[in-house]
């Protein structure tokens, strides 16, 4: 049943309390992925969403045992482009889901669909949020992750690829291949064909974030960049590297990210 929630009167969901609570968050990966060049110790930062004003959740879940999911995405004033996309990206899921799990006459035991959502700035006029699905119907562990922009000044919602200006785009792939190549499960080839194909590409690079000092962190969910008994990756360009390569938004993000500033405000109607 699906619900919208005003935020004050929500009990946040444990995840992202737990994530709120710490300031940081990050989509698992194994021990030694942590360990390996590229992986900063800096972590992706998260914010509080209490003090979104109007801020909403949308909600929706099964009421049949033999279906069952839970999917959640915030619906910010202002941002009604991100909020589209959102919410077109966790019905195309939902869909993909009950077409399959659900189709089984035998039931769906021990399937179940959960799409939760995080924060990761929220102030002036940036705004980013990570959506994780968590598929038990899928292959492999199921678990994958995707990053929303919206810059406030155009009133437009960006890609994660927007983060980094066009013209150095060519430098920041090269950057990841490098980082990547020498990881085990990692075909070097296979990197090119992932990232010289725009449709592999932005599957591939569809989460990214700045980590607490600034750094640009890609996270690939399983078999994204590697074979899937890899597990998933992530790759981190340091701050003083990829700050000369982010487009103008990507800046600001960054800023925002390191330094929040304002509250956020995207134009939208005052409310109370």
């Amino acid at each position: 049943m699906r619900s919208h929630t005003l935020l004050p009167a929500l009990v946040l969901l444990g995840s992202l309390t737990a994530a709120c609570a710490h300031g940081t968050s990050e989509p698992p990966v194994t021990a030694a992925d942590g360990a390996r060049p590229g992986s900063s110790p800096s972590p992706v930062r998260t914010v509080d969403p209490s003090k979104i004003k109007g801020l909403e959740i949308v909600s929706d879940s099964s009421e049949d045992s033999s279906c069952p999911f839970a999917t959640s995405y915030p619906d910010v004033p202002g941002a009604e482009a991100m909020t589209a996309a959102m919410k077109k990206d966790v019905e195309r899921r939902l869909t993909t889901f009950r077409s399959g799990a659900c189709s089984d006459s035998g039931g769906a035991d021990g399937r179940e669909l959960n799409i939760s959502h995080q924060f990761l700035v929220a102030s002036g006029d940036v705004l980013g949020v990570r959506l994780t699905t968590q598929d038990q119907s899928a292959a492999a562990d199921g678990l994958s992750a995707r990053t929303f922009w919206y810059d406030g000044r155009p009133g437009a919602h960006r890609t994660a690829l927007g983060l980094v200006a066009d013209g150095s785009r060519d430098a920041f792939l090269a950057a990841l291949k490098d980082q990547l190549k020498d990881r085990e499960g990692v075909d070097a080839a296979g990197l090119d064909d992932t990232f010289s194909v725009p449709e592999s590409r932005d599957v591939a690079l569809d989460d990214i974030a700045f980590t607490a000092d600034g750094g640009l962190r890609v996270h690939f969910d399983r078999g994204d960049v590697g074979v899937p008994a890899a597990g998933a990756l992530t790759a981190t360009i340091p701050k003083k590297t990829i700050t000369p390569w982010l487009s103008a938004f990507g800046r600001r993000a960054q800023q925002q990210t390191v330094s929040p500033g304002r509250s956020l405000d995207l134009g939208a109607p005052h409310v109370p």
